[in-house]
């Protein structure tokens, strides 16, 4: 507001729905998508007696334990009977998602700030090791973006009291991305720099 921004509340009412829909919608793209790294083609191959031994060894030995989950949520929900049940349905909600969007742009919104988590940034490891649902709570703010097929941007926004990193999210128009550079270098600078204690990479 003080860089020149007016701010103006907006309500997306379907966004409620996003993050069981897009557990929906994303395992069950994962699950279509990798079925072709099966070893015979593409990626990994992990030889084995005969051909369905070398499937199951190069898809156990090529997938992480989050990625094989996915696979198996997005196998479920794509499977006869539960594809109008899931599937179909979670589609439903992503349009409608979309279309909460389009009516804020089409009303003169250039772009939606969000919190990018719902906390402050937690250590590795420190979540989704024995609750994975856990872990994907923390999408919550994100995952509209990816329903609705806008680009976003999220930047460093300032420290807790614990001294632990926040960020904010900026959703912009379809194929926009130029705004939400300018309003996140907006942010970065009302920010300003500061550390975030020892860099757990060196």
């Amino acid at each position: 507001k003080a860089a020149g921004a007016e701010i103006v509340e907006i309500s997306l009412p379907h966004t409620k729905y996003a993050l069981p829909a897009y557990y929906i919608v994303a395992p069950a793209e994962a699950s279509s998508n990798l079925a072709r790294y099966d070893g015979v083609r593409y990626g990994l191959r992990e030889p084995g007696r005969d051909i369905v031994e070398m499937y199951e060894k190069t898809r156990a030995a090529g997938f992480g334990a989050e990625v094989k989950r996915r696979i198996m949520i997005g196998t479920y929900v794509l499977s006869s009977g539960y594809y109008d049940a899931y599937y179909l349905r979670a589609q439903k909600v992503r349009t409608l998602i979309k279309r909460d969007f389009e009516e804020a742009y089409a009303a003169g919104i250039d772009a939606v700030l969000t919190p990018a988590t719902p906390s402050a940034a937690f250590g590795i490891g420190e979540k989704g090791a024995a609750d994975p649902v856990e872990m994907y709570l923390n999408d919550i703010f994100t995952v509209t973006v990816n329903m609705a097929g806008l680009p976003g941007l999220a930047v460093p926004a300032g420290l807790d009291s614990q001294g632990l990193p926040l960020g904010l999210q900026l959703i912009g128009r379809p194929f926009d991305e130029e705004t939400l550079f300018s309003l996140g270098q907006v942010i970065e600078q009302a920010a300003g720099r500061f550390a975030i204690g020892e860099r757990w990479w060196a």
